[in-house]
């Protein structure tokens, strides 16, 4: 395939985990890589694998370790009897273990943004700097690109803050841009960018789309 071809990359951020639906006096005391899916998340993570259109499907499908990423992404390999390759690139903050001191979640809010704003730091010991995360995704999505092959789709299941930094590489932007805008972007929800190269010409075709979902996921 010529390198002038655009590459499609659908996003798909994982289903409603339990990490999704803590209260607001919850305390967090570690980041949770194990966090499964809620019952509603399984009817999302159901809803993705029969309703994604095929044209935005990949094979294999590309995923985040993350149990609640590894859960979203089997009932659609599964039912579309596809791989999936797990990939340590798109896990979000790092895939180690990730302790932070008991805060509540209006708190545990304020770190991730301080974390967008202040790129180069680690924000609090073993969160992975966000910097350091924008580096592993860009070289995930350059691989990609060297390696398609024929493949004119990539399909990925990953994260909040990896989807998002995905988004702005392949539209040639930096994370910096975090600071200035934030997508919003549901659980189960679809973000589809063609580009042929990592700053080149790129298009923005879905961005939090859930036509897979009904009303009530």
């Amino acid at each position: 395939m010529s390198d002038e071809t655009p590459h499609r990359f659908v996003l798909v951020r994982h289903a409603e985990a339990v990490c999704n639906v803590l209260t607001p006096d919850a305390r967090i005391e570690r980041y949770d890589m194990d966090a499964a899916l809620t019952k509603r998340g399984e009817a999302q993570a159901a809803a993705l694998a029969s309703g994604l259109p095929d044209e935005l499907v990949g094979d294999p499908i590309f995923c985040s370790p993350l149990r609640r990423a590894r859960e979203t992404a089997m009932p659609l390999a599964q039912q579309r009897r596809l791989a999936v390759v797990y990939d340590d690139r798109l896990a979000e903050m790092g895939a180690t273990e990730c302790f932070v001191p008991p805060l509540s979640m209006a708190e545990w809010d304020m770190l991730l943004e301080r974390r967008a704003a202040n790129p180069e730091a680690e924000v609090s010991p073993g969160i992975e700097p966000l910097s350091r995360q924008d580096a592993r995704v860009r070289d995930f999505l350059r691989d990609r690109h060297a390696h398609r092959g024929d493949a004119r789709c990539t399909l990925l299941v990953a994260h909040a803050f990896t989807i998002e930094l995905a988004i702005l590489a392949l539209l040639g932007l930096q994370s910096a841009a975090l600071t200035a805008f934030r997508l919003r972007l549901s659980n189960a929800a679809v973000h589809v960018v063609e580009n042929n190269a990592l700053g080149g010409l790129a298009r923005l075709l879905l961005v939090n789309a859930k036509n897979h979902m009904t009303r009530w996921l």
